[in-house]
């Protein structure tokens, strides 16, 4: 196993989805040799609204980034603030209990920041 890289990507808006997962994906396609390069997304606020009915370029690319090896989690307490259930949304996605714990978490185990 060579070098390993880890992206943590923050979604807060609905409007950041598209740039957000094409940051994944692209950066996921530069893995060189000896790279292991991993990718997360953590959303939160109003772009969970946007999960429960993807688009589908929106649905298609996140479903490459999980794929490729990427994870998406939604906030449970956004989701709950928008009253959708887990169970309406697709099957790709994962959950944790509150964003802003996860994004602290995330970065304490060496993933990177970005919040395109």
């Amino acid at each position: 196993m060579g070098k390993e890289l880890k992206l943590l990507i923050h979604v807060a808006q609905k409007e950041r989805w598209d740039i957000a997962v094409k940051n994944g994906l692209n950066f996921l396609k530069t893995a060189g040799r000896d790279e292991d390069l991993r990718v997360r997304i953590v959303a939160n606020g109003d772009s969970v609204t946007r999960c429960v009915k993807c688009d589908r370029p929106l649905f298609d690319n996140l479903k490459q980034l999980v794929l490729d090896g990427g994870v998406v989690f939604l906030c449970e307490n956004s989701l709950a603030a928008f009253d959708i259930p887990v169970s309406r949304l697709p099957e790709f996605f994962d959950t944790v209990p509150a964003a802003i714990r996860a994004l602290v978490d995330f970065q304490r185990e060496g993933w990177i920041y970005v919040r395109p």
